[in-house]
């Protein structure tokens, strides 16, 4: 395949669908040649790190812990990713997050978003989706991941 590579962008909180995405986009990437950048979004905020099972509840929090933890995740699952961590403010809203992460992919100049959301089906996207406000009015192409099984590791694209 010639010319410039295809960019995808996958945000990444550690969940089974943003692995489950994660996976589907190094596959992809595999059969395609395309680059994948990996962001996630760490707030200040140690009920939101544990919400989100970056940290348990009887552990200290703090936010290079969680950049490294995810990190390493996202090197186990993808190796060639560019991983890229924004620490922001406490407090932050979901649709703060999703602005955010809409943003970056603009900037990465994204061919495809893969998001993984569970609310994909709803007819209407709760408050807190953030998948939904990736997803909304946007300059690139979405791969929706509703399931956590994975492509297999021995699929291509070229079979």
């Amino acid at each position: 395949m010639g010319g410039v590579p295809m960019t995808f962008f996958v945000p990444f909180d550690g969940s089974d669908l943003a692995v489950a995405a994660l996976r589907r986009a190094d596959t992809l990437a595999a059969g395609t040649g395309a680059e994948i950048i990996v962001a996630t979004i760490v707030p200040r905020d140690r009920d939101y790190a544990v919400e989100h099972g970056w940290v348990d509840d009887d552990e200290s929090f703090e936010t290079d812990a969680v950049e490294t933890r995810l990190r390493e995740q996202v090197a186990e699952i993808a190796p060639a990713a560019e991983f890229r961590c924004t620490v922001v403010q406490s407090y932050v809203s979901a649709g703060n997050i999703a602005t955010h992460l809409r943003d970056l992919a603009i900037d990465v100049a994204a061919d495809v978003v893969f998001l993984g959301s569970e609310n994909v089906g709803s007819i209407a996207a709760p408050v807190s989706s953030i998948g939904s406000n990736v997803a909304t009015r946007v300059p690139y192409d979405i791969y929706l991941v509703q399931s956590r099984n994975s492509l297999s590791s021995t699929t291509h694209l070229s079979e």
